[in-house]
């Protein structure tokens, strides 16, 4: 127990010092703490993930439903109907892009089956919410672009997530349901943002009603907690609906007055986002440090195709960002960030390990090569980044996207389009 109460000091302090390394250099700490968590896992052998048994899965899943929480908290109305169809059209390319890309090199060069290369093509079709969501938030970016990219690693979660499970139970049991696929996408989708928007007006109103029982710390996160295990229960979309949580408690504002009466003016008081705001910093350093703990470097030739296929993710949303992103509307900076945001995470580690249990053929060489292709992308996402806050690095890269300059005469106009678009 002391070494443990020790361990979680040191961790709050490693945390914080890593945060003000990454304000002073833009290195981002996460890369930092997934290597320090390899470190002490895979080389050293100090800790193993299965030394935590359930409570790791369930701190990192405590983390992404945390995030998600904040990051629904600091969306606004005004962010949300400039930036979602963006976002849903960044989605959808990057996703089709890098579905098609990985599932034929699996095919082609690792020479795997074509059910395996598949889902491996839609294992890595998604952007991590949990790297992507706390690291924009620090970067020198529009606010807009911080939100489409944002709402895009949920999109895209939304996307991997259904389509990979619903493919896995089709070769499991040797018969494909389209119906399945299109409701999990669909309207499960929007029935869960539905849920979420009114569990956050139930919420403001029990804040009203009972202001005195609710005003504890840690009540709405809580709340979020309770959102996110009943919807993943009932078989919805958990992480959507609690965005939308977050988003509906931050644009109360949009009430009619007559109705506003009925709920709490302030939901989310200043020392309640305090307090959500050091317990996401916690939960997410220990995310990455049990990231770290989970990489696998099995072969030499898993590392290469790991690579290879990481350096063509970024091709993908290279050709992704070139053909949205409309020069007028946005800073080479912006572009060159949204190129580099595509790092895979936990959402990545937890489907590799599905075809196996499922006893599917392939299985194997599935999850090893995903917790492989995990760190070389946050890697090289960590790399692009650091390069893009930088004067320099933009200037090295400015051949990238020459078009773009460094600052943007007008930023409300063409939010996202190719250079004849009028969005």
């Amino acid at each position: 127990m002391a070494v443990t109460m020790i361990g979680i000091g040191v961790l709050f302090f490693l945390g914080h010092g890593l945060n003000w390394f990454f304000d002073k250099t833009k290195i981002p700490d996460l890369l930092i703490l997934i290597g320090l968590g390899y470190l002490l896992g895979p080389v050293l052998g100090i800790l193993q993930a299965s030394d935590f048994g359930k409570a790791g899965p369930v701190i990192s899943t405590m983390a992404l439903i945390v995030i998600l929480y904040e990051g629904g908290l600091h969306l606004s109305s005004k962010d949300l109907v400039s930036s979602s169809v963006p976002s849903l059209l960044l989605s959808l390319f990057s996703f089709i892009f890098i579905a098609v890309a990985g599932g034929l090199l699996a095919f082609l060069i690792a020479f795997q089956p074509w059910h395996i290369s598949l889902l491996f093509g839609v294992a890595i079709g998604s952007t991590s919410s949990a790297i992507v969501i706390p690291m924009v938030k620090k970067l020198s970016l529009q606010n807009k672009t911080k939100v489409i990219l944002s709402l895009e690693s949920a999109f895209t979660d939304v996307l991997t997530i259904v389509i990979f499970l619903v493919l896995v139970e089709s070769f499991a049991r040797g018969q494909f349901d389209l119906s399945e696929l299109l409701i999990g996408i669909g309207p499960k989708t929007g029935l869960s943002a539905i849920i979420g928007l009114v569990s956050g007006l139930i919420w403001a109103f029990l804040k009203k009603k009972f202001a005195p029982i609710l005003a504890m710390a840690f009540a709405g996160e809580a709340w979020a907690l309770l959102l996110y295990g009943l919807i993943e229960f009932s078989g919805l979309n958990g992480a959507i609906a609690v965005l939308t949580l977050g988003f509906t408690l931050a644009n109360l504002n949009l009430l009619p007055s007559w109705l506003s009466n009925s709920f709490s003016a302030v939901p989310v008081s200043y020392k309640d986002l305090s307090i959500l705001s050091e317990l996401t910093f916690l939960l997410r350093t220990f995310f990455f440090l049990y990231l770290g703990l989970l990489i696998q470097f099995n072969s030499l030739n898993i590392i290469l195709f790991a690579f290879i296929v990481s350096v063509v993710i970024l091709l993908t949303r290279y050709v992704a960002i070139h053909l949205l992103f409309n020069k007028k509307s946005y800073p080479l900076i912006d572009a060159l960030v949204a190129t580099a945001m595509g790092p895979r995470g936990l959402a990545c580690a937890v489907l590799a390990t599905i075809p196996l249990q499922k006893g599917i053929a392939g299985g194997d060489w599935l999850q090893n090569v995903l917790f492989t292709l995990i760190p070389i992308t946050i890697g090289l996402t960590a790399v692009f980044v650091s390069l893009s806050e930088s004067t320099k690095g933009r200037k090295k890269l400015q051949f990238i996207f020459k078009n773009h300059s460094e600052e943007i005469k007008n930023p409300e106009t063409n939010v996202l389009g190719s250079k004849n678009s009028n969005l």
